[in-house]
């Protein structure tokens, strides 16, 4: 072997004290850039408050209003049908559909002349009947004078005569009542407006014949107006005024006091008109929906703004609530919370709301008087937020 080019290798000894150098080197490059680096600077951490309207609540008295939707309709429809047989011979010349005509006018004639044939034979069958009566009394009248007074005769011709007499006016009072009946017959053939009204259907034509029965017009009066308009059973229940007393006779839908009522055209709302709550038509189990019928009034020239067919927003007077709080609507969350303002800072209160209406919530329970409610609009803030009071609205906003 050839020792003496061997290379000669590290001892322990060595390789310790390198390992020491580096850990001693790293050690003091940690304390030197440690004492070179400087503190951050304090700075103070100030809470920003949230900008809020609020308002100071106080009890008050509400009267509020029930809101429902209906349709107007004519409380007076009526179908004319054929009363007698015939043709029809006249028809008015303004008898279309959605024609106005006045009481009384003549909308058609039926075919009278059979009628007037039995009227006329009637009536001179009438005529001799009467003259065969008066022989018939005065051959009566005879016999039984010579019966009674001189003897002549006998009781069976005095009955015979008193028979021939009973049977004569028999035969005239039938006579009378089938000329009665012809004469009904032929006021029957001419059909008149029975007020005045609007044309809504026609189902008949000229030269047709026509039996009893037979539907002919259909009219319908445009001064008896009222609208069906359809509550949240629990709003008819709670809020409608009711006359004392009456729910105990006959149940509290009949007895609804008749309040006057706002109805508006939902599609142009600048046309509206009055009305009076008359009644309740119906309750509804399913839909769980009160019927109520409100008559419409005519306006100071006595004519009506509405029309039939109309769908409108129909404004009824409803109870006054006691000792309730108004509120803006939105200041009462989804969850019927609020937030108040005490000590500068946000709280949560829950609240109960009896009524929701044009704008505003009307709050039975869950505040006090003089409470600070916050009605501008926060989204999920932080319980116990500071707050900055910007401005206070009026209560009942």
């Amino acid at each position: 072997m050839n020792n003496g080019k061997k290379r000669a290798t590290p001892t322990v000894a060595l390789r310790l004290l390198l390992c020491v150098v580096i850990l001693a080197a790293g050690v003091g490059g940690f304390v030197v850039l440690k004492k070179m680096k400087r503190p951050p600077r304090r700075t103070e951490v100030r809470e920003h408050p949230l900008a809020v309207r609020v308002v100071r609540v106080q009890p008050r008295s509400v009267a509020v209003t029930v809101q429902g939707y209906g349709q107007v309709r004519s409380r007076t429809v009526v179908p004319l049908s054929a009363e007698v047989s015939g043709r029809i011979t006249f028809i008015h010349d303004r008898l279309e559909a959605g024609d106005v005509v006045n009481r009384g006018e003549v909308l058609l004639r039926i075919d009278e002349r059979d009628y007037r044939i039995e009227y006329a034979s009637a009536r001179d069958r009438l005529a001799i009947l009467r003259k065969d009566r008066a022989l018939a009394e005065h051959e009566f009248r005879r016999v039984q004078s010579l019966y009674q007074g001189k003897k002549v005769g006998t009781l069976s011709a005095v009955e015979k005569a008193e028979s021939a007499l009973n049977s004569v006016a028999d035969r005239i009072r039938q006579l009378e009542k089938t000329m009665q009946l012809a004469e009904l017959k032929l006021q029957r053939c001419v059909i008149r407006a029975p007020f005045t009204c609007r044309v809504t259907g026609i189902d008949v034509e000229k030269d047709e014949y026509v039996t009893p029965g037979r539907k002919l017009l259909t009219l319908t009066d445009d001064t008896d107006l009222e609208v069906k308009v359809s509550l949240d059973s629990r709003d008819a229940v709670d809020l409608l005024r009711y006359r004392a007393g009456g729910t105990a006779a006959r149940g509290w839908f009949e007895v609804v006091e008749p309040v006057q009522c706002r109805v508006t055209w939902t599609e142009d709302r600048t046309i509206s008109g009055s009305g009076t709550l008359d009644r309740v038509i119906r309750f509804d189990p399913e839909t769980r929906t009160v019927f109520v019928a409100v008559r419409l009034q005519p306006d100071r020239r006595g004519s009506f703004p509405l029309v039939d067919g109309m769908f409108c927003e129909v404004d009824i007077p409803g109870r006054t609530l006691e000792r309730v709080y108004v509120l803006p609507r939105e200041a009462v969350s989804f969850e019927n919370t609020v937030y108040l303002v005490q000590d500068n800072r946000l709280h949560t209160r829950k609240v109960q709301v009896a009524r929701v209406e044009k704008g505003r919530a009307i709050i039975s329970s869950g505040l006090a008087p003089g409470d600070t409610v916050i009605t501008t609009r926060l989204e999920n803030p932080l319980e116990n937020s500071l707050v900055r009071v910007i401005g206070a609205e009026r209560d009942g906003k």
